[in-house]
């Protein structure tokens, strides 16, 4: 799950430049070696195919959920989310985020491993919660601080990364 705080909600110039983006990230993201599926949403109603909106309960300071944009997605393999995220149109959108998204000491993104091929809103927003409260642990982490499916600390193995970005560069 990733989330942040727009600078301004949907619909608003400062926000636009992130608006105009999400088609083709997410296209990005389909096209990406080792992504599996993602919830997909309307852009004009804003709903997600895997259910309600769930705002983790660290962001209630927020009280304008237009102004917080969240995703979910299921990879294969954190090296599989490292290169689509930090490269190609993920990766030139967040070299860019200060420009429509608030700096925030609430973290961004969660990541667990899963065994079913649908991720749950809720489970989503109170993993974070118990980022944000615990820090990393095999229950819910970051990409900084990860943790194998069984649970033990793991480090992101870059070469496999850098295949990875070549791979979804070829296309």
């Amino acid at each position: 799950m990733t989330i942040g705080v727009l600078a301004e909600p949907f619909g608003e110039p400062g926000s636009q430049g992130f608006v105009d983006r999400v088609t083709s990230v997410f296209a990005a993201a389909d096209s990406s070696g080792g992504f599996a599926a993602r919830s997909d949403r309307d852009m004009e109603t804003y709903e997600r195919s895997w259910g309600e909106i769930v705002i983790p309960k660290c962001y209630s300071a927020i009280e304008d959920p237009l102004r917080l944009p969240s995703t979910l997605s299921i990879w294969h393999d954190l090296e599989s989310v490292a290169a689509y995220a930090y490269h190609g149109a993920h990766g030139e959108a967040m070299v860019r985020r200060r420009e429509w998204f608030l700096k925030s000491d609430l973290p961004g993104h969660v990541a667990w491993w899963i065994d079913a091929d649908r991720i749950d809103p809720i489970d989503a927003a109170d993993r974070l919660d118990h980022l944000y409260a615990n820090g990393p642990t095999p229950f819910a982490f970051s990409f900084a601080n990860p943790f194998d499916a069984e649970g033990n600390p793991y480090n992101v193995d870059s070469a496999q990364v850098r295949a990875k970005v070549a791979a979804n560069a070829e296309g």
